[in-house]
């Protein structure tokens, strides 16, 4: 990715779930635990104060959760789901979980392709009941403090971001597969969390 958004990372990192026990890539786990070798256990905190201890394993590569399953099903996490791992420590994580793409105030998309215009918000975030088809309704996107202005439009009955996509696109050299996390604030205004193909900010 382009310009560094070291003003606003953490060593976090999310993961697209696609089966029981995930892992994180050795470079990935480099960048959260530096060149110290990693912890044999974490503690994972859900959104309802509920912990679990997860072992990990190093392995071709890769650090394997064991235990991660126990999570999955408490949280009745399926396949899709995006799952945030927040530090709170360094043995500790709290974790927030995106079903059907929404968590309270947030959403996440992927950017499915760099010269994308249209982003889609979901309805539970932005309600259809205002006619963004006839007014010039402009967005700020916050991404580290800098602020993005970004129109908000209804394209095919549905409501998303449009024009000004571009500017932090091009800015950040962001590529097709990394996912964008957006959280409302105060009416149209939203923060914005990038993180890369491999899941990490």
């Amino acid at each position: 990715m382009g310009e560094s958004l070291s003003s606003v990372r953490d060593p976090c990192f999310c993961r697209h779930m696609n089966r029981a026990d995930e892992a994180i890539p050795s470079d990935d786990a480099s960048k959260l635990w530096g060149n110290d070798k990693a912890p044999t256990n974490i503690l994972i905190q859900s959104e309802d104060g509920r912990t679990f201890n997860v072992s990990l394993s190093e392995a071709k590569g890769k650090h394997f959760f064991h235990g991660w399953s126990n999570v999955v099903k408490h949280l009745r996490l399926k396949e899709g789901c995006l799952v945030v791992f927040n530090p709170l420590d360094y043995t500790t994580f709290k974790i927030t979980y995106f079903i059907d793409g929404v968590s309270s105030s947030s959403f996440w998309t992927s950017l499915l392709s760099t010269t994308s215009h249209f982003t889609l918000i979901p309805e539970s975030i932005l309600p259809k009941f205002f006619d963004y088809t006839s007014n010039d309704i402009i967005s700020i996107i916050d991404i580290g403090n800098k602020i993005f202005h970004v129109k908000i439009e209804t394209l095919y009955g549905k409501v998303g971001f449009t024009i000004g996509i571009d500017a932090f696109v091009s800015l950040f050299q962001l590529e097709a597969g990394c996912y964008l996390l957006f959280t409302r604030g105060f009416g149209n205004y939203f923060h914005l969390r990038i993180f890369s193909k491999n899941g990490v900010d």
